[in-house]
């Protein structure tokens, strides 16, 4: 082997070499960063029923169609009231809730972290260890909620109307937070008013984005764990980049030439 062939091979162990070392910095800081900011991940069941309960309270969702081109969804806990004006359209005819899938979902939801299925149904039913929450979803003003307020995902606004735990048999009314849909990708920082990921925000308003087309937000790396890896990711693949080439040139055929 001719000295320019050595002097490639030398390259490439230590290009090897520093990408492995820089491949377990990479590791550690990642574990690190999930040891120290764990992701929050929620289940969630969607209720169907128009008529239920809620920490003993009764809760039920009406349709009220006095004016046919301005429907309205009443929801009663208790004693208080929640009119929710329907953003989609839906078929009335259908039993139950399914009417509003393509707009609203009435979801219980808890912590699923360390937790199996079965752990998680128990939260819902035996240890009554649940939070409870409508989430809407309205597309842009003034167009057709069906075909272009289905696809212009960026003009989507979310409410997330959460059931407040009522005593002494009362309930104990509603919260309201409106988010919209998120609009920054890459490594940028996400927007105020904006939904963010690792939130059950996020995770709830996912299951209100229609299936078709593939539609949904772009992931964001703000703040996550290749985020946290710093310098060391570039300089892996930069080190293996210079590996690869010079193992390459070691040991690339010879060249045949005229003389030859």
């Amino acid at each position: 082997m001719d000295r320019s062939r050595l002097l490639a091979a030398g390259l490439a162990l230590l290009s090897g070499a520093a990408c492995v070392y820089f491949g377990l910095g990479i590791a550690r800081t990642i574990g690190e960063f999930h040891k120290n900011h764990p992701r929050e991940i929620y289940a969630f069941k969607t209720i169907g029923e128009p008529a239920f309960t809620f920490g003993g309270i009764p809760v039920t969702l009406t349709n009220d169609l006095a004016i046919p081109d301005q429907p309205y969804l009443v929801v009663k806990y208790g004693e208080d009231d929640l009119r929710l004006r329907v953003t989609v359209p839906g078929d009335y005819r259908l039993p139950k809730l399914i009417p509003h899938n393509d707009w609203m979902r009435v979801l219980a939801f808890a912590p699923a972290v360390n937790k199996t299925e079965r752990e998680f149904l128990d939260d819902l039913t035996r240890n009554n260890d649940y939070r409870l929450v409508i989430v809407t979803r309205t597309p842009r003003p003034g167009v057709d909620p069906k075909t272009f307020g289905a696809a212009w995902q960026r003009d989507w606004s979310f409410d997330f109307h959460e059931f407040v735990r009522g005593h002494e048999g009362r309930g104990g009314g509603f919260t309201h937070e409106r988010l919209e849909y998120p609009t920054t990708s890459g490594n940028k920082p996400p927007k105020p008013g904006e939904l963010r990921e690792n939130t059950w925000q996020f995770q709830a308003a996912l299951q209100l984005m229609p299936k078709a087309g593939g539609v949904g937000p772009t992931h964001n790396f703000y703040g996550d764990a290749l985020a946290a890896a710093g310098w060391r990711l570039p300089a892996a693949a930069f080190s293996g980049a210079i590996g690869t080439f010079a193992i390459a040139f070691a040991f690339a055929p010879r060249r045949v030439t005229a003389d030859a």
